[in-house]
């Protein structure tokens, strides 16, 4: 069904597709569309998997990483969900770049993720304060790296991240370790 989604708003622009569109491009039923997904938006956002992903990567992160790297961490073990998802991410973020309302959408799913983060990174017993720090300062190490994999992906995800960690380190003047 995403790759459908995504045929259907390359060619008609997101705003002149439907639903049933989508599901008649997939050869499934309207309803079976929406037993997936609660709108056509999450075709692009479904995002579930990568909360729980998460929250548990940080639960079980080593006790020895920092409060950053725990997050970096976490997200290098979700690779091959990333992976996976790859031959979607570059038409589905110029999908993004052209409808207002994904915009909008991508930047609170961004929002949620880091929120996520934070409250699991507090279960760690990391003061609330730091937690949610190293979860904004993670999504954008993050972000940095996906963007790079994504437009060079010769090269592991999980290397594009440490990359990303170890550029984060040097802007700050931090010797990477």
């Amino acid at each position: 069904m995403q790759e459908a989604a995504l045929e259907l708003f390359l060619e008609k622009g997101y705003d002149g597709t439907t639903a049933a569109e989508i599901a008649a491009r997939a050869g499934v039923t309207e309803r079976t569309f929406f037993r997936y997904f609660p709108d056509k938006r999450e075709v692009l956002f479904n995002e579930a998997a990568l909360h729980a992903g998460l929250s548990a990567a940080i639960a079980e992160a080593p006790p020895e990483l920092g409060p950053l790297e725990v997050v970096v961490w976490s997200f290098q073990s979700l690779a091959p969900m990333f992976e996976e998802n790859l031959p979607f991410a570059e038409p589905g973020q110029a999908v993004i770049a052209r409808t207002p309302a994904l915009q909008e959408r991508q930047l609170a799913k961004s929002a949620a993720v880091t929120q996520t983060i934070a409250e699991a990174l507090q279960h760690r017993e990391i003061d609330p304060a730091i937690a949610r720090l190293a979860a904004a300062t993670g999504m954008a190490v993050t972000g940095h790296g996906l963007q790079t994999w994504v437009q060079d992906p010769s090269s592991p995800l999980v290397e594009h991240l440490e990359k990303a960690l170890r550029a984060l380190q040097g802007l700050s003047g931090a010797a990477p370790q």
